[in-house]
């Protein structure tokens, strides 16, 4: 038989046989394709058999035997040989094929993306977070900006604040918190790891002075508990000269030359300088930045936007 494309197989009738009975000609019923038909005609050509097909298919035997027929009438050709032990596709069978996956392929990455875009649509709640500043000021808006793109019913509202007291209020004040704490310290789930140190300007001599002038966040803050536990052991006298919880505030202290300030290493400001064991300061225990929620069923948002900033800030 000479090869003809896919085209001229769907457009020209042709005969379908049948063992036993003689060969009558046979015309398309109709120019649109049911793509059930398809996935049984792909079904028993890759299985080869109509009883494991009508198996796999979860319908009888005689179901997908009607429905091949019912395509074979339809198209106008026969597509599958039958009277052996192993069903085989005919020529216009084979040439077909390829044409048939690809529309069962294409109706599956439909519903595909239907699926998932309902499922976005679908989904709906406001978020609290609570957020240590360096975060909530330079990473999460723009963060949240795409989740709330791609989930436009999910509302976030992000406010920041210190880590203790934002994990304090987990579950009642926020569904999530991004907070810092000590190496290990079980809080939450690990996204960055960060050291603890010390900084001041180049040019400035402020960590000579005693009673050493400091720049820390308010009483309470982890980074000013581990500063000040830090001098007392090394035997070194202090005192505030400036609080705040804004840490752009504290760099702007320790950039005046008024104090020295402790900052994470991973934020530090490229204005400042940083401290260590050759300038007489102590050493000072490595960070983690951690995110925690609300372990509550039924929370589909919260989850959604957990997945998206863990897979985001792990990068």
């Amino acid at each position: 038989m000479p090869a003809r494309n896919a085209r001229s197989v769907l457009a020209s009738p042709h005969t379908l046989a049948t063992p036993g009975t003689p060969a009558t000609p046979a015309t398309p019923r109709s120019h649109t394709v049911d793509i059930d038909l398809l996935r049984v005609f792909d079904t028993v050509v890759r299985i080869g058999s109509f009883t494991t097909a009508a198996k796999a298919l979860s319908r009888t035997q005689s179901a997908v035997s009607m429905q091949l027929r019912r395509l074979e009438e339809q198209l106008g050709v026969q597509l599958v040989a039958r009277g052996t032990r192993q069903l085989a596709p005919t020529p216009e069978g084979l040439q077909l094929l390829p044409l048939a996956r690809q529309m069962l392929g294409l109706n599956d990455q439909l519903f595909h993306d239907v699926d998932k875009a309902v499922d976005k649509a679908e989904v709906s709640g406001s978020i609290r977070i609570g957020s240590i500043e360096h975060y909530a000021t330079r990473v999460l808006p723009v963060l949240i900006a795409e989740f709330c793109r791609q989930h436009p019913r999910i509302h976030v509202e992000l406010h920041h604040g210190v880590s203790s007291v934002m994990h304090a209020e987990l579950g009642a004040r926020y569904d999530m918190v991004i907070g810092v704490g000590a190496v290990g310290s079980g809080e939450g789930l690990r996204l960055t790891k960060s050291r603890i140190v010390w900084a001041s300007t180049a040019a400035s001599a402020t960590h000579l002075q005693r009673p050493l002038p400091l720049a820390l966040n308010p009483e309470g803050a982890m980074l000013r508990d581990w500063a000040t536990h830090a001098l007392d052991r090394a035997g070194i006298p202090w005192r505030i000269a400036y609080t705040s919880t804004s840490v752009t505030g504290l760099e702007a202290a320790v950039r005046a030359g008024i104090a020295v300030g402790v900052f994470r290493e991973a934020t530090i400001s490229k204005r400042l300088k940083i401290l260590g064991a050759k300038e007489g300061m102590p050493s000072l225990p490595d960070s983690e930045v951690w995110l925690a929620t609300v372990p509550l069923p039924g929370r589909k948002a919260v989850e959604l936007l957990e997945a998206f900033l863990i897979h985001k800030l792990r990068k």
